[in-house]
């Protein structure tokens, strides 16, 4: 069975989205733009976690962080179609709506371009 490039890239894990994403933004964004991950889902040992939370590390941050001039900055949470969402990011999200930073939860690849394309910060 063969599936299209689209398909593809909807069914995507969230490392290849985000990879492919960040490529996209390096290649093709509209505005200047600072781009970056925050890799809070990487394994650690209780030792390095617990040291790493006194230095502010945060769980539920989202995925990404995109800062553009006028200091907005922009969240985004890249989730796979089945990809849930944890407590410690719900309050996270609450965070940037009470504090008045976007967030977007995109559920694909086309979806995260579609959004950043329609808000002007990624060419078509």
């Amino acid at each position: 069975m063969s599936i299209s490039v689209a398909e593809y890239r909807n069914l995507a894990s969230e490392h290849s989205m985000q990879s492919a994403l960040i490529e996209r933004l390096h290649q093709r964004a509209r505005v200047p733009l600072l781009a970056f991950a925050i890799p809070n889902a990487a394994k650690r040992s209780p030792r390095t976690a617990a040291q790493l939370k006194r230095e502010g590390m945060l769980a539920g941050v989202a995925d990404l962080c995109i800062m553009l001039e006028g200091g907005l900055v922009i969240w985004m949470e890249l989730k796979t179609r089945k990809g849930r969402v944890r407590a410690g990011q719900k309050a996270f999200r609450a965070s940037c709506d009470m504090l008045g930073h976007p967030y977007l939860m995109p559920r694909t690849l086309d979806d995260a371009i579609c959004m950043l394309t329609n808000r002007g910060i990624l060419l078509p």
